[in-house]
């Protein structure tokens, strides 16, 4: 299953990638609509949308993000008081009942983006199809899907908290 761990690792770079891009834009959309607004007296009708629209893909890459580098919410306190069986034991469900949670919502959100109404929804200030802001919550998932199931199976030969990759490399 090597090629599934390739693969959440690519997922990973260009979520990278993919969150300063959209840190960035929030970043300038927000500084332009306060300069236009207070600076230049007439302030910018799109920006704020903008915004919002940076901040909804980034919560979702950035969650998937988390699950990649294992920093989301987790019970480490208890965790690390069971053996090494228990610990597998509680990897391999936890993992399991992500992948089955987001795997529901994944295709919910899937089934309702092909819905056509949704298709001819047209946001108000940056005049986009609504399909783009809702593109975020299955890619999102998604990718969380692969790296949670890249976890799952390597969850199958836990040894210590030092076995599992936390994504990226980096030091923690």
């Amino acid at each position: 299953m090597k090629i599934i761990s390739v693969i959440s690792d690519a997922l990973y770079k260009m979520e990278r990638i993919l969150a300063v891009i959209l840190m960035a834009t929030m970043l300038c959309s927000i500084a332009l609509g306060v300069a236009f607004r207070y600076i230049f007296d007439n302030p910018l009708t799109w920006s704020d949308e903008l915004a919002i629209y940076m901040l909804i893909w980034l919560t979702f890459v950035g969650g998937s993000m988390s699950i990649k580098t294992m920093r989301a919410s987790s019970l480490e306190l208890v965790f690390d008081r069971l053996s090494i069986g228990w610990q597998r034991t509680f990897i391999i469900v936890g993992y399991a009942t992500v992948i089955i949670f987001a795997g529901i919502v994944a295709y919910m959100a899937i089934q309702w983006l092909t819905n056509p109404s949704i298709k001819t929804q047209i946001s108000p200030g940056l005049k986009i199809s609504m399909f783009l802001p809702y593109l975020a919550v299955p890619f999102g998932l998604v990718c969380l899907l692969i790296h949670a199931f890249n976890h799952l199976i390597k969850g199958f030969s836990y040894t210590s908290n030092k076995s599992i990759d936390s994504g990226g490399g980096e030091a923690e």
